[in-house]
């Protein structure tokens, strides 16, 4: 199981808490200041369990985008069925796809 936050190792064998390096990368910086790194996590089912968002807004992504991998892990839909539905749902009822679509809301399984 994939982990959010790791320690951060910054010396040999010395690490800082999540906590401690998220506030040293917002020292200083406006509330409206974008922070841009990389990263080679890859969020996808089953193995990413999202741990601080309980709801996500985004578009219809393209069926073969990564992204649908995003929303998948998100929905905890290992096998893509959930996401299949929704989408020919929304196909249906002539919703909108990609850039200029249509938004749409989904919550973490089991949030209130």
């Amino acid at each position: 199981n994939q982990m959010e936050w790791i320690p951060l190792l910054v010396g040999e064998g010395r690490t800082i808490s999540r906590v401690t390096a998220l506030k040293a990368l917002v020292r200083g910086r406006a509330d409206d200041d974008a922070l841009r790194g990389k990263t080679s996590l890859m969020i996808c089912p089953p193995m990413y369990d999202f741990q601080v968002v309980d709801n996500l807004i985004t578009n219809f992504h393209a069926p073969d985008s990564t992204l649908m991998l995003l929303v998948s892990g998100f929905l905890k839909d290992a096998k893509g069925t959930k996401i299949r539905r929704i989408y020919e749902n929304a196909q249906k009822r002539g919703y909108r796809f990609l850039s200029y679509g249509d938004v749409c809301l989904f919550s973490k399984p089991g949030t209130k």
